[in-house]
Formats: structure tokens, C-alpha cells, sequence
């Protein structure tokens, strides 16, 4: 008995050590940030109430966590917890959480919740955690400059007016060449790393310095520097940061999946079909003329061309473009939705379009201006390269009978010379294209290189 009464005052300590914590948790939960936010709403509510009913329903509003159940998008938003008044107009301009927001009517709350926009982190309940601006939280809160990005995992960049950055950022990415060397929607280069998924595992920060300077931040990247001005890399780094690689229901990527003739008449344009194929008697003579394709062939048959071109027809020069099953649906469709007329009206193709004109298009589709400069000028570096460590000038196109320029354009360079013989290997090489460029395709390419000037 004696030894248990010595144990007594350790009994107490650890009673009030107890006690304190349950009241440290208590005042813990009690004082919570958002239970603050949510005190501040409903006092003016109180406030801004006219009618004793008004009154009453500001009075009865409870503290409690509100979240967004998203089962689609497999995610829960908390954001409202805090953000108590983002559909209420009459708060537009009051100082943040409660603050309207603006244009929600088109991405309703109930369905898109607010991280697939804004990213953060929705399960939180405290500001620096939901913003996700925490150790080991992967995709922090957009700021406001960057949030046309968002637009990406749902719409084609150039399909969103109110988005002109994004348009910008896709209209950079072909301009300088991007598509070269790297692989963006299956499709382009391999000397760099695919960029389906680069948005969700880059910081904005990180993008941008890399434009501006690639071997910093990849000691050995071939890599040029983007030499552009601050708001045009600005405009690249955003549309970079929309190439987050999440797959959407078809419910949230409206046109970039869900089949129809204006996706089909945008693919059409985009994989160059026109430089084999003619319509309404323009166009290229490698393949068969396309008009009134959907009433010599059936839709079935002309969806599995699509899917493998060999497969049906076995004398095909068609590459397979590895299209999705909505992409295929959306060129079927677009295929049997117009005239000859009208499929020339919407490409915008001139009337009496040259080999030299359609092959510039083909050298910017493949990306090669990203390596050769953007009208064949060369001179970008190329450490120990033997050709004075840079990319020459594609003028010497001239010098070569057009079976060498083939060989080159179809089967590539893959070992360049050096320059120091013990040095290390060059970090950029001309890749094969052979799999990828059509016949009328290259042709026209050729064409292009030989108008090229000293």
C-alpha cells in the first residue's frame, strides 16, 4: 500500500498532463482558421439582413466543414469551407476567402469542384495546406498568371477565347520546334523526354529557367535556349504547365475528346492530310482524291484505315498516326460532313498552294525549326559537333541530289561527327523520320529546302 501511495503524485502529474491536452485540443479545434472565416460570413450576413427572416437564417448558420464530393474528377474540395460566398455576386470585391468568384456559371461548383483549376490540396481545412504550399504536396495553388494553363485538361489550347496566353504558349511550342525532339499527344521526336505529363511534375519557376537556359538546370541537355522575350516565355511555360497527363471523363474534356467534325477538321489539318490527299480538286496526288469518300466507303470500313491504313489497304503509303478512338470517329465524321468547298474554306488552304509553300508547313509540323532555326538558318550550339559546334544551315540542301536528302530526312543522322575525336559525344542528331513523314509530305519538304538561301 505504501509503494502504491508514492506512485500517487505521478498519478496526478500524468492527470494534469492529461487534463492539458485535452484542453489544448479543445482550444485547438475551437479557434480553427475557418471556423473564424465562417463566424466573419455569418456576421455579415447578419449584417446585410433586411427581414426578420433574413436575420434568423444568418443566425442559423452552422459552423461546420463543407466539401465537394467528386467522384469523377476523384476528388473532395474542402475550399468552400472557407470560401463561403464564391456564388454570391453580392460579394464581388470584398477581400479574400470571402470573396465572389467570377464566371463560375460555366464550370459549376457541384461538378468541378475548384483544384482541378486552381490545384492545391482540397482535403485541407488549413490555408498553407489546402493552398498546398507544404512539404511533400506535389501541385501547389496556380497563381492567377498561370491559371489559363488549367484550360488545357479539358479543351484544345486554341478552342478557349478567353484563354489567349494558352493559345500563344501551343502557337510558341510549334513555332520554335518543340515537337522536334520531343513527344507531346503521341506524337514528335524522341531526342528529348514526352511532355504528357510535364505540367504535373514541374514548378512554373522550373519551366522557365529552363527555356531561358536548359544546361543549368540539365548539365549535358542539347537543348537551345528559348530566345524569347519574358512574356513569351511566359506563354510557353503556361501551356506547359496544362500538359498535366490526367485522364477526364468525357463529361470535362467537351472538345478536345468528345467526337465531332470540328475535332476532325482540326486533326485534318494538323497531321497534313492534305499534302496527300485533294480536295475539291486541291491538295496532294499520293493519295486517293477525298471527296465524297463516305459514299464510295462505308463508315466502318474508313474507321479501321484510320486505325491501320496497311491493314485495309495494303499498298497504303499512309502512315498509322496511332489515333484514338475519338479521333477516329471525329475525322470520319468530318470527312462526311462537308463539301470540297468547304472542307478548302475551313483549312484555309490557298488556291494554287506550291511544293515550296506546303513543305514550309511540313517543316514546321515536324518540328524542325527547333534544331535548324525557323527558316533553316541553323547555328544552334551543339557541343563538340565537327560542323564548328552548331547545327549548320540547311542552305547546303542545294549542294545534294534529292536521294541524299531523303536518306537523310527518312533514315537520320544518328552519329555526328566530333570535333575534338576524344571529346565528348555530340548532344543533338538528326533523327529518322521515315516512319513518320508521307511521301508527298517529304517531296514538298525538299522543295522547301531547296528554296533556301544563303
Amino acid at each position: 500500500m505504501d509503494s502504491l501511495r508514492k506512485l500517487y503524485p505521478w498519478f496526478a502529474l500524468l492527470g494534469l498532463a492529461v487534463g492539458g491536452l485535452v484542453l489544448a485540443g479543445y482550444y485547438k479545434d475551437e479557434f480553427r482558421e475557418w471556423k473564424r472565416w465562417q463566424q466573419e460570413y455569418a456576421a455579415q450576413e447578419l449584417n446585410r439582413a433586411t427581414t426578420p427572416e433574413q436575420k434568423e437564417q444568418a443566425r442559423a448558420l452552422p459552423i461546420e466543414i463543407k466539401q465537394i464530393v467528386l467522384p469523377e474528377l476523384q476528388r473532395v474540395d474542402r475550399c468552400t469551407t472557407c470560401h463561403l460566398a464564391v456564388e454570391d455576386s453580392s460579394y464581388a470585391g470584398v477581400k479574400q476567402p470571402l470573396a465572389y468568384h467570377p464566371n463560375h456559371a460555366r464550370h459549376p461548383f457541384e461538378k468541378f469542384g475548384c483544384t482541378i483549376c486552381h490545384q492545391g490540396q482540397g482535403r485541407a481545412t488549413e490555408r498553407e495546406a489546402a493552398h498546398g504550399r507544404v512539404a511533400h504536396w506535389e501541385h501547389p495553388m496556380l497563381a492567377m498568371k498561370y491559371i489559363e494553363a488549367s484550360c488545357a485538361k479539358c479543351h484544345a489550347a486554341t478552342d478557349v477565347p478567353r484563354s489567349p496566353l494558352l493559345a500563344r504558349g501551343r502557337a510558341l511550342f510549334e513555332e520554335q520546334g518543340c515537337i522536334g525532339c520531343h513527344k507531346l499527344g503521341g506524337f514528335g521526336g524522341n531526342l528529348g523526354p514526352e511532355l504528357d505529363k510535364v505540367g504535373a511534375k514541374r514548378s512554373p519557376e522550373w519551366l522557365a529557367k529552363h527555356f531561358k537556359s536548359p544546361a543549368e538546370l540539365v548539365p549535358g541537355s542539347g537543348m537551345p535556349p528559348v530566345k524569347r522575350s519574358d512574356a513569351d516565355v511566359a506563354a510557353l511555360t503556361l501551356f506547359m504547365l496544362g500538359q498535366t497527363g490526367e485522364r477526364l471523363t468525357e463529361y470535362y474534356v467537351s472538345m478536345k475528346t468528345i467526337p465531332g467534325p470540328d475535332i476532325g477538321q482540326r486533326l485534318f489539318g494538323q497531321k497534313g492530310c492534305i499534302g496527300c490527299h485533294s480536295v475539291g480538286g486541291k491538295g496532294g496526288t499520293v493519295g486517293p482524291a477525298l471527296d465524297g469518300v463516305t459514299q464510295r466507303r462505308t463508315t466502318d470500313w474508313i474507321v479501321k484505315h484510320f486505325r491501320d491504313p496497311a491493314a485495309i489497304s495494303p499498298e497504303s503509303v499512309m502512315p498509322k498516326f496511332n489515333f484514338t478512338e475519338s479521333e477516329i470517329r471525329s475525322l470520319a465524321s468530318f470527312l462526311g460532313s462537308l463539301t470540297g468547298a468547304d472542307v478548302l474554306s475551313f483549312m484555309k488552304i490557298p488556291a494554287q498552294a506550291s511544293p515550296v509553300e506546303r513543305g514550309r508547313a511540313v517543316y514546321l509540323k515536324y518540328g524542325c525549326g527547333g534544331c535548324h532555326g525557323t527558316s533553316g538558318e541553323g547555328g544552334v550550339p551543339n557541343h563538340n559537333a565537327k560542323s564548328n559546334q552548331q547545327i549548320p544551315p540547311l542552305t547546303a540542301a542545294n549542294d545534294l541530289a534529292d536521294v541524299f536528302l531523303e536518306s537523310f530526312i527518312t533514315e537520320g543522322v544518328p552519329e555526328i561527327g566530333k570535333l575534338d575525336p576524344n571529346g565528348p559525344k555530340p548532344p543533338i542528331y538528326m533523327p529518322g523520320f521515315g516512319d513518320k513523314i508521307s511521301e508527298g509530305e517529304l517531296a514538298d519538304l525538299i522543295s522547301y529546302l531547296r528554296s533556301l538561301k544563303p
